[in-house]
């Protein structure tokens, strides 16, 4: 195979997206995307607010959305708030077949079933010998290597979608019931009605461990469905996932073995939100500024100046998770969104749109603190963790 302009390492998200963004600039015919699974976009649904995408990222996502609703919902013990606006998903059907559709238009290589064994800034070799060459690789392997900001934690879950007997109860997407027992730290059910009788139900804990039982998650999950009334005939599929809370962004430094490392994107390169672990608007902007580089030097500089105008959210979004992991005991934990849930809601949308005012941050630190919150406490961690 002739040299690319692009090897794409990882067909999900983000590098789906990156190579749908470099198709629509007209470069499709250089890009080689390669998967080690047998299908794009893997076993996942991804899902973020309207709001969250400006409108060159909606260009890119609007054709891949499944799903689409006019409010949500978010539950606590004693308080339940409907908040107005689109809340949109994408499955991973839908995923796999426009993104196939849309490269093959392109002239894009699309490689299924082919795992990387060597990587490098310039190429891999894959297991069954292959050897790829192009000007950028970039690396969307997914949450693996992404590292841990020391004093944070890590968000759990188990998604089941199943199929019910009747119709539920759910006509919008409830993003946060925590009004459901706190367990292994702040615990949260997540639903999306697909239809009445069509459901994802999560069950999501933010803890400081990586552990998962998720035979257990899955029980609690179909258990929080059937407690509300609805009755299920059976479980469709299971997604499972475990990601570090906050995460940075890897430094891009030489390796003894393949040489220098390729550009990180994703939740590999800690493109991600660093509270709520929402992926997909960052995935947008990132696809974006992947087809702005003309060359490799603009595409590691367009990714570098994303960081950069990004840094002052992501400082935000460390010290809120640094605040929730490390100053807080997981049985008060929740108390902390409660109190985050009771801001205006243009605050709530900009807070998931990573695009805070300096108004917006005063109201989420300052103020009466959640019950629980001890500096003393989060000193002790960072000691600890040094």
């Amino acid at each position: 195979m002739a040299q690319s302009s692009h090897i794409i390492l990882g067909g999900g998200l983000s590098g789906g997206l990156a190579a749908l963004a470099l198709a629509d600039a007209g470069r499709g015919a250089g890009v080689v995307v390669v998967e080690a699974g047998d299908t794009l976009g893997g076993n996942h649904t991804w899902s973020c607010h309207e709001t969250d995408l400006d409108e060159a990222g909606r260009a890119i996502v609007t054709p891949l959305i499944a799903h689409r609703w006019p409010r949500h919902v978010v539950r606590f013990p004693g308080r339940e708030r409907r908040l107005e606006g689109g809340y949109l998903t994408v499955t991973s059907e839908r995923f796999e077949r426009l993104v196939r559709e849309r490269l093959a238009r392109a002239g894009a290589t699309v490689l299924t079933g082919a795992r990387a064994v060597e990587v490098g800034a310039r190429g891999v070799r894959l297991a069954d010998g292959r050897a790829l060459e192009a000007d950028v690789v970039l690396d969307a392997r997914g949450p693996e290597l992404a590292p841990r900001v020391a004093g944070g934690g890590f968000q759990k879950f188990v998604g089941v979608e199943v199929a019910l007997e009747d119709d539920g109860p759910w006509d919008a997407p409830v993003v946060m019931d925590a009004s459901v027992e706190q367990i292994d730290g702040f615990r949260f059910v997540y639903v999306l009605p697909f239809s009445r009788r069509h459901v994802l139900v999560e069950d999501t804990v933010y803890s400081e461990h990586g552990r998962l039982d998720a035979d257990e998650l899955e029980r609690r999950a179909v258990a929080y469905a059937e407690q509300h009334g609805a009755r299920v005939a059976r479980v469709l599929r299971r997604e499972v996932g475990v990601l570090p809370l906050p995460a940075e962004r890897p430094r891009e430094v030489g390796s003894p073995v393949a040489g220098p490392r390729p550009l990180a994107i994703g939740y590999r390169g800690g493109f991600f939100h660093g509270v709520t672990g929402y992926s997909l608007p960052e995935a947008a902007r990132v696809a974006q500024a992947i087809a702005r580089g003309a060359t490799p030097q603009e595409t590691a500089a367009a990714l570098d100046a994303l960081v950069r105008e990004r840094g002052r959210q992501r400082s935000l979004e460390r010290l809120l998770a640094r605040l929730m992991f490390g100053a807080m005991p997981p049985s008060t934990r929740w108390t902390a969104l409660e109190r985050f849930y009771r801001l205006p809601s243009a605050t709530i949308a900009r807070f998931y749109a990573s695009r805070t005012t300096a108004v917006d941050r005063a109201r989420l630190l300052l103020g009466r603190p959640p019950a629980g919150l001890s500096w003393r406490r989060l000193l002790a961690g960072a000691r600890e963790a040094a």
